[in-house]
């Protein structure tokens, strides 16, 4: 193995997701989520703990009791974070149960958190370390602390449950660790802008994106564009006719699926 120091990554931002066990599941690092999916907020600055311990019992044979085989007897995949924002959502994910019209919750500790998705994404700049658990539970809460001069925060832990369709509790997805593809564009912002306006091209890929020709606008080279990231492209657009413009990316895997996009002149 070869020192590298890009591959030592830090917890310089992140974000934690809830949604029903229903919604889709996501198929890499991004960007976004799913629909379904509801961003809990702020996180405290203690992070995200995730534990994997493992429980293995010994077989030992007859002759001097020499140990032959472990096995795992039981295993277990938890994430526990603090959420920090009082809102419905929040509040649901604590309690377990709904916030109503006129801003109350039923307190039950005599009822199970219902069991929903979550996604997990620890980020460092253009890398993303996404944890997809498709079936957790907030099986411990911590206490709720008022205090003059601190924040409420809502300690949660996530039990992770085993899966048969993946053969697993969840999935990690390591953008440093994907094999490189050809962009996709999901959207381009704003609408109907013209010659000299810069927009926001969002998809995925984009790092590598070939220079001078890498963003076209209706066959048309992009004036000039910035990758800002692997997620999203900064263009302006050059001259030309109002009208059907379709975007292309591209980078040395190829060239994305051209993107409908309309014109001002």
């Amino acid at each position: 193995m070869t020192l590298n120091a890009n591959e030592v990554q830090v917890a310089v931002d992140g974000v934690v997701l809830s949604g029903p066990t229903s919604a889709s599941a996501p198929t890499n690092t991004g960007p976004g989520a799913p629909a379904g999916f509801v961003n809990l907020g702020f996180v405290s600055d203690e992070g995200i703990s995730e534990s994997n311990p493992q429980t293995m019992e010994e077989i030992r044979a007859f002759q001097r009791s020499a140990v032959i085989r472990r096995v795992v007897t039981a295993g277990e995949q938890t994430v526990s974070f603090t959420l920090l924002q009082t809102n419905a959502a929040v509040l649901a994910e604590y309690y377990g149960g709904t916030v109503s019209a006129d801003g109350s919750i039923i307190v039950n500790n005599l009822r199970a958190r219902p069991i929903r998705s979550y996604i997990i994404d620890v980020i460092d700049g253009t890398q993303i370390m996404r944890t997809y658990i498709p079936r957790g539970q907030i099986t411990e809460v911590g206490e709720l602390v008022y205090a003059a001069g601190q924040p409420i925060g809502y300690n949660v832990t996530v039990t992770a449950y085993d899966v048969p369709s993946i053969d697993g509790s969840s999935v990690k997805f390591y953008a440093s660790l994907g094999v490189a593809t050809v962009p996709m564009i999901t959207a381009v912002s704003p609408s109907g802008a013209g010659a000299g306006a810069m927009v926001r091209i969002s998809g995925s890929s984009f790092t590598g994106t070939v220079a001078t020709v890498g963003v076209r606008f209706g066959g048309v080279n992009a004036t000039a564009f910035t990758v800002d990231d692997s997620f999203t492209i900064y263009a302006t657009l050059p001259a030309g006719s109002a009208g059907s413009a379709p975007v292309i990316v591209q980078n040395a895997e190829g060239s994305s699926v051209a993107f409908a996009y309309t014109r001002a002149v």
